[in-house]
């Protein structure tokens, strides 16, 4: 299958340099890219295979000079992955008040706690008023696929600031933040600039969908360390989070790219089923195993994943930590006050490309309540947010 294949690809990460690991990390990055049929997908999945093992091939016994010269500094400073083993992670098993509280609620709470404090709210500070965007850099989305991922990196590239989803030039976020944790690096490091269309290259300051389903998989705020990463080298940056219904997110999860991403993060490469072993993952592997349609399962999982963050956020009040509620009709206005970016810079988006066609548009965002009509109702339905 093509699961099959990108693995035999992914093992074959550890036998190559750093220069040889990041065309691979690139080829996997454009790999879970592809929002097309299974058919191609299987097909580009063998055809990269081909390329990466010809390019093993030759690069390992004709390395460049560089590489020749620096071999064993640069084999010794290299993270070995091996086959990309699921990582350890972690959500809390009991349930606080605060997992159920609204964002509204949240944040007024968590205002309160540092004005108790005395941490002054950047949305507030004079330092701010000038910038573009009343927030300290860089601010990190925590959003699960299917939260509004591209809504929110549009909203800021629409406010100025230099804004990014998914990838930063070549670099597939997720696997750059991946190695920077495992290596104790910040989060950003080696993937925190972006080439405009002039061709100048400027600072990241915005990223959204920042994690990968694999293989490899990596989420910053599930994996072990992750969130305690961002903290550590960016104590006074800011972490973002756009909550939704669990119901609609579900539903809309399932459905993106045939339920594949479900199948990764259920039993695949990133075993948040609980399957990965000791007591912290019991209750978690009991509940997926008891759970018949698993639909309560991942809205569980996704409810404790907010606590989680929430939790953290109050830990660590020298962070900035923003949450908006898609599904709140005052979204919009709740982001102009903290951010300082216009509210109508607040569109709908559909990144699939079915989504796309199916509404003959050649644009995936649309002001609320703009959206074009349906004008295919045979194409599937692949729906983004």
């Amino acid at each position: 299958s093509e699961h099959a294949l990108a693995r035999e690809a992914a093992s074959m990460y550890k036998m190559g340099s750093n220069k040889n690991r990041q065309v691979i990390r690139r080829g996997l990055g454009y790999y879970n890219a592809i929002p097309t049929l299974q058919t191609v997908r299987t097909l580009f999945a063998a055809m990269c295979t081909l390329v990466l093992q010809f390019y093993l091939l030759f690069s390992l016994h004709h390395p460049p000079i560089d590489d020749q010269t620096n071999i064993m500094n640069e084999e010794s400073a290299t993270l070995d992955h091996d086959s990309f083993e699921p990582l350890p992670w972690s959500l809390p098993k009991e349930t606080s008040s605060i997992r159920y509280q609204t964002s509204e609620e949240f944040m007024a709470d968590y205002i309160a706690l540092k004005r108790k404090h005395n941490i002054p709210l950047p949305w507030e500070q004079d330092k701010y008023k000038e910038d573009k965007v009343t927030l300290p850099r860089p601010i990190i989305g925590l959003n699960f696929p299917k939260s509004a991922t591209t809504t929110m990196s549009k909203y800021f590239k629409c406010g100025g600031i230099t804004s990014c989803h998914t990838y930063v030039e070549d670099d597939r976020i997720g696997i750059c933040m991946m190695e920077n944790h495992l290596a104790d690096k910040p989060p950003m490091e080696g993937c925190n600039t972006e080439r405009t269309e002039d061709g100048v290259i400027e600072p990241v300051e915005v990223i959204f969908d920042i994690g990968l389903q694999g293989p490899p998989c990596y989420y910053a705020s599930l994996h072990e360390g992750g969130l305690d990463n961002i903290a550590k080298h960016y104590p006074e940056g800011t972490i973002m989070l756009v909550t939704r219904n669990a119901t609609k997110w579900f539903k809309s999860f399932t459905e993106w790219r045939w339920g594949e991403l479900l199948e990764e993060w259920g039993q695949g490469s990133c075993a948040f089923d609980g399957s990965l072993g000791g007591e912290e993952m019991e209750y978690w592997n009991d509940l997926y195993i008891s759970s018949e349609s698993k639909r309560q399962y991942w809205i569980e999982f996704y409810e404790a994943h907010t606590q989680k963050i929430r939790e953290f956020a109050l830990k660590h009040i020298s962070l900035t930590y923003v949450e908006v509620e898609l599904e709140n009709d005052k979204m919009a206005e709740q982001l102009e006050l903290y951010t300082g970016v216009k509210q109508s810079c607040v569109q709908v988006c559909h990144p699939g490309p079915h989504w796309i066609r199916k509404h003959d548009t050649t644009s995936k965002c649309h002001p609320p309540g703009e959206e074009p009509p349906e004008i295919d109702p045979d194409v599937e339905n692949d729906d983004g947010t």
